[in-house]
């Protein structure tokens, strides 16, 4: 999608990638940049970095969510995938569904965990005065 100009040819798409996890995502966007800087010659229409991309048309659900053996390393993921890039999913009635009471027991501030649990997707999905 990227590199084939689909976000250029359509600026307000948004694309949410559900139970794929997203630890994944900042090694993908990192080797992305790289081979566009190393092959741009192949692909001059596009007219930002893929990490650029992927920041404005990209969102990732949480589940499954890798968890490393130290809470600071999944901080670390949180961080470099983007806290605001990111939309809560339960995965509920699975047994090993993430209960939002539970899930995510790291420093986070509250406005971010706020952010992952809510707002994200409220205001990816437009969600602003709809019923509570």
């Amino acid at each position: 999608m990227i590199f084939e100009g689909v976000f250029d040819a359509f600026p307000k798409l948004k694309v949410v990638l559900v139970e794929g996890g997203f630890a994944w995502l900042p090694a993908l966007v990192w080797r992305l940049d790289r081979e566009w800087e190393r092959h741009r010659g192949e692909v001059p229409h596009l007219k930002r970095r893929p990490s650029e991309y992927i920041r404005d048309h990209v969102w990732l659900t949480t589940q499954p969510v890798e968890e490393p053996p130290l809470s600071s390393q999944l901080d670390d993921i949180l961080r470099w995938a983007g806290i605001d890039r990111l939309l809560f999913s339960t995965d509920y009635p699975h047994w090993d569904f993430d209960h939002p009471d539970y899930a995510f027991r790291l420093p986070l501030r509250p406005d971010e965990r706020g952010m992952l649990l809510r707002d994200n997707a409220v205001r990816l999905f437009r969600l602003e005065g709809a019923a509570s």
